[in-house]
């Protein structure tokens, strides 16, 4: 509800195209239909032009970024969703899960500038 009071770029876009048109329409109106005598607005049509092209930017980087944000969740989601069974005696793969030996935990904790103390098994230490 707190959306409403507050203008964005896009409102601003699609009213400034919409005034932009009807006065366009206006014109065409009085040209054709009142005056019957061409009417010169210098860069009418470019402002429309140069409005649609504005919003069409507006609304693909809105739609590019839902989806940057869609996947960020999504990754952080199956980052979280990945659970590492709580089993004391035994010690598991931080990338897939997979059971790995006490010599292979060893080894990863002893270096915890290349694997940012994390055990991982043979496959995931490349």
């Amino acid at each position: 509800m707190a959306r409403r009071n507050k203008q964005s770029i896009s409102t601003f876009l699609v009213s400034a195209v919409g005034m932009l048109c009807t006065l366009k329409v206006f014109v065409w109106v009085m040209e054709t239909k009142v005056l019957h005598t061409p009417i010169e607005i210098p860069f009418l049509n470019y402002g429309i032009i140069i409005g649609v092209v504005l919003l069409v930017l507006r609304i693909t980087s809105v739609l590019i970024m839902n989806n940057v944000r869609k996947s960020k969740r999504y990754a952080t989601e199956a980052a979280n969703a990945i659970s590492v069974p709580l089993d004391v005696d035994a010690f598991y793969c931080a990338s897939c899960g997979n059971k790995v030996s006490e010599k292979v935990r060893n080894y990863c904790l002893e270096r915890p500038n290349k694997f940012n103390n994390q055990v991982f098994c043979y496959e995931h230490q490349r």
